[in-house]
């Protein structure tokens, strides 16, 4: 198996070329100075202050007054009094902030000279530098380790005491002028460091950090909040943070786990953390290239790597690369127990982030977690449904306050405490209420891939209420069909008659096809476990999935966006909401719905035409939209436009600024382009590009309880070995469209019968 690592011959210039570590709740972006060292720390938890209600206390009184005026064409009247009523007074949810910031000074006897080695071993989740200092050659070495729960940092040096350092910790915002974010820094003890603070008053989040030196054999002590390390040959480093979200004492915490890490040594360390992210990394495999390819090309820096694409000529074990590095960001970011991956994963070093760093509902969260299931990262998934859980309790006051509805409502963000209200004053994003039931198809596809009942059972509730706030705010059209209720096309706008912009609707397409998804996969859920509910829910989604207004077609021949034939104000709109059914949904398909499917390819081919957003995590779900269209060769240059224009030197993705959803998104498309997966029905390289001819995946699970090991040669699928996760059936459809219906129990391992398949 091939290993991947990020490589570079001179530190970070800045923070974007900085590497990164994590262990899901704790996280850091490496510099590799060689004169003074940067770790940009931060912890998951650190907001910037405690709960709020934020609804708009008129929200409820104007509700029905807003969709009367859309349904009788007063949209201009009606966007004015949502503006007033629904908006909140307070348009800011708490946002995410750094936690602090480690350096460690070498003095002026260490210079950047060569050779300067940087590396991140992906596979390992081990970074390393190997410099100079004056004549003495030096390796620092640095993880963040899960299993107990600090930031590692070690550095030796080929001669004995030749190690002088001075250590010191920090919150500064560096971007406002150098300001300091805490409350006091300073000696925690005779080797140990930290800084304290309170974010947002007495019920923020109070946080801490710790720093702690362990010397092999030279001198260690604290002076004037530094500690200053003399005459050694090795020094171990640990970081720990923690805030009151999680912890009464965070400092306590952070000195107890400081001391618990001492006592293990940096060996037993490394290896519980190298044991513990193997078994997360070995969970699915992809080779696009061979050991040999690689030694043709010598050792290139993945900054010379990347230029390879923009160059036009791609260096296809870089996005071998690029891809590990996506289930690397994940492992590194969201772990059981942690707090889901928000919009920088857990990376981040402004305190006024971009789009406060939150939980972008419409898109962005949910991208993260595309491919968890798939490449058997399930357990990855789970920060997110704890938070699901936090949001479901908040977003149900919300539904009542602002709608008088049952069932739990998230608008377009939510933040560490759930908050559900409207976010920004800015209607095209603030009034979009379907959060909620994107959120709860997460679900529902977890369940789908496990069959774990007992999980289904813990939240078949929230997946009800999300249904519930939807059947208590839908409405008839014309015809008598039924459609959802105001809401907007994500931050889309349209074209009135008057030349003025507007962006409420009755029913938008993304609105009704997050529905139809919902509907559809909830009713397959209780059809197959028989949890049947008796207060008549069932039977209501029944009737109105078959009386849900049916998706639409446009005078071009494009989805229909909204309610009803509108001029779009940006045609190459960086969202391709009204294509949710292809993907990430299911209601839309090329063998069941091609009239749809090629509606929405109209509509995908008008945005790109236009320049669409160019951000990454857009290219991503373009990639993952032409992959579902089986269209190749424009999914190949997704790709490689995504590692041109929207990914950065040390291949984080490039919104810009940097956003993580871009890396996941990426994953989660190429993995489409291998295995296109509806359960009963399974297609293989539906949609390989000509440029990967050989190559070989495996771990790719199904939701029908199989994990599948694909080759393919000269372009052609040359083997397919499947493991059986539990007894299941599903029919395999070959590149030429001959079909496999295979069935397996639970262990079995079998190969299928490529050659033999039927028509």
């Amino acid at each position: 198996m091939n290993r991947h690592e990020l490589y570079d011959t001179a530190p970070a210039s800045d923070w974007n070329h900085a590497y990164p570590i994590g262990n899901g709740f704790l996280g850091a972006m490496v510099f590799g100075g060689v004169r003074r060292e940067h770790l940009q720390v931060n912890e998951d938890s650190v907001w910037s202050g405690g709960p709020m209600n934020r609804v708009n206390p008129d929200a409820r009184r104007y509700a029905a007054r807003v969709r009367g005026l859309i349904e009788h064409d007063g949209t201009r009247e009606a966007e004015r009094l949502a503006e007033l009523a629904m908006l909140p007074a307070e348009p800011d949810m708490r946002h995410y902030e750094p936690l602090g910031d480690v350096f460690i000074d070498f003095g002026d006897a260490a210079r950047h000279q060569h050779p300067y080695e940087r590396r991140l071993d992906i596979d390992a989740g081990v970074g390393m530098v190997r410099t100079s200092v004056g004549d003495v050659r030096q390796t620092r070495e640095w993880f963040a380790s899960n299993p107990d729960n600090v930031i590692a940092y070690r550095i030796t040096a080929e001669e004995p005491h030749s190690i002088d350092c001075v250590i010191e910790v920090g919150r500064m915002d560096l971007n406002n002028h150098g300001i300091s974010r805490c409350e006091g820094v300073g000696a925690v003890g005779a080797d140990t460091i930290g800084l304290h603070g309170v974010n947002g008053g007495s019920d923020g989040i109070g946080y801490a950090m710790a720093v702690r030196a362990i010397s092999d054999d030279g001198t260690v002590e604290s002076i004037g909040g530094r500690i200053v390390v003399r005459d050694t040959s090795a020094v171990t480093l640990l970081v720990a943070g923690r805030t009151t979200y999680r912890s009464g004492a965070p400092m306590a915490w952070c000195t107890s786990t400081l001391d618990a890490s001492a006592r293990l040594g940096y060996d037993a360390l490394k290896s519980r953390h190298t044991a513990d992210f193997a078994a997360i990394m070995s969970t699915m495999s992809l080779e696009l290239t061979t050991s040999d390819d690689r030694k043709e090309r010598g050792r290139p820096t993945t900054v010379q790597r990347r230029q390879s694409f923009t160059d036009g000529r791609p260096d296809i074990g870089l996005l071998e690369t690029y891809l590990t590095y996506a289930r690397y960001l994940l492992a590194s970011s969201s772990r059981p127990g942690s707090l889901p991956a928000n919009l920088q994963g857990i990376w981040n070093d402004v305190y006024e982030s971009p789009w406060g760093s939150k939980y972008t509902v419409n898109i962005n969260a949910e991208m993260n977690y595309w491919f968890a299931e798939k490449a058997g990262l399930g357990d990855l998934h789970r920060p997110l449904f704890d938070h699901i859980r936090t949001v479901a309790a908040r977003g149900r006051s919300v539904a009542a306050a602002m709608y008088g509805v049952h069932g739990f409502v998230c608008h377009h963000n939510t933040d560490i405490w759930g908050d559900c209200a409207p976010q920004d004053h800015y209607t095209p994003a603030s009034l979009w209420p379907m959060g909620g039931a994107w959120l709860a198809l997460h679900l529902i596809e977890h369940w789908e891939y496990t069959r774990d009942d007992g999980f289904l059972a813990d939240n078949l509730g929230i997946i009800r209420d999300a249904i519930r706030f939807i059947l208590d705010t839908m409405t008839r059209d014309p015809d008598g069909l039924w459609m959802t209720g105001v809401s907007v096309s994500p931050e889309n706008t349209y074209r009135m008659a008057d030349g003025t912009t507007a962006s409420l609707c009755i029913g938008p397409a993304m609105d009704m096809q997050i529905t139809r998804e919902l509907f559809t996969r909830y009713l397959h859920v209780v059809h197959e476990t028989g949890c049947d509910n008796d207060d008549g829910i069932d039977a209501t989604v029944r009737e109105r999935l078959a009386n849900l207004r049916p998706d639409r077609v446009d005078a071009c021949g494009r989805i229909l966006e909204w309610d009803r034939d509108r001029e779009e104000t940006e045609p190459g709109h960086r969202h391709f909401s009204p294509c949710f059914g292809l993907y990430p949904g299911t209601t839309i398909r090329r063998d069941l719905t091609p009239e749809l499917a090629a509606a929405a390819g109209r509509l995908v081919a008008r945005r790109m035409a236009h320049g669409f957003g160019r951000t990454g995590w857009s290219r991503a779900w373009a990639l993952c939209l032409h992959a579902r269209m089986a269209d190749r060769e424009a999914a190949w240059n997704d790709i490689v436009r995504m590692l041109a224009d929207s990914t950065l030197d040390n291949l984080l993705d490039n919104h810009p600024p940097f956003q993580i959803d871009g890396n996941f998104g990426a994953l989660a498309g190429f993995l489409e382009l291998l295995v296109q997966d509806y359960e009963d029905t399974a297609y293989l390289l539906p949609a390989l590009p000509d440029a990967l001819p050989n190559g070989r995946a495996d771990g790719i699970r199904t939701k029908a309880g199989a994990e599948l090991a694909l080759e393919w040669r000269d372009g052609a699928l040359a083997a397919v070995t499947l493991t059986g996760l539990r007894d299941g059936a599903s029919t395999f459809i070959l590149p030429d469209g001959r079909t496999i219906p295979t069935h397996w129990h639970a262990g079995e391992r079998l190969a299928l019968d490529i050659k033999g398949a039927g028509s």
